[in-house]
């Protein structure tokens, strides 16, 4: 009787957990508020400053829905969320990641990191 009780709250639990389906998430780019900015994909620092205000944009592949949590830091600057963008295949029609853009303000100087889940995916570029 234990047993059977011990499989099915481990049945019941395996059906409630939370399933992230996150393959991967990146940095790809850093804006001031003028829209100038530059790509940070293949580079572990900036060439310009973002002392102040200024957007970065992230791309998440796999199932993002609104209950994930993501949390995009510059330095000491937590990033607030602004939109995001489905991106999907044109054939199929089928979405397979999304881009979102976050605001920084008081923006310094640190490490670019992209935390989902409260797991970090990227923090290679150092912004100046």
């Amino acid at each position: 009787m234990k047993k059977a009780i011990f499989i099915l709250i481990f049945f019941i639990s395996s059906i409630f957990a939370i399933d992230s389906d996150i393959q991967k998430a990146f940095a790809v780019g850093i804006f001031h508020e003028n829209e100038t900015g530059e790509n940070v994909q293949h580079v572990t620092s900036t060439t310009q400053d973002y002392n102040g205000t200024c957007y970065s944009k992230i791309v998440i592949l796999g199932n993002y829905n609104k209950n994930t949590n993501v949390e995009v830091r510059i330095g000491d600057s937590i990033g607030i969320y602004q939109s995001y963008i489905p991106i999907s295949n044109k054939i199929t029609k089928k979405i397979f990641a999304y881009e979102l853009t976050f605001k920084h303000q008081n923006v310094t100087q640190g490490y670019f990191e992209v935390k989902v889940n409260n797991k970090l995916y990227d923090s290679k570029v150092f912004v100046k």
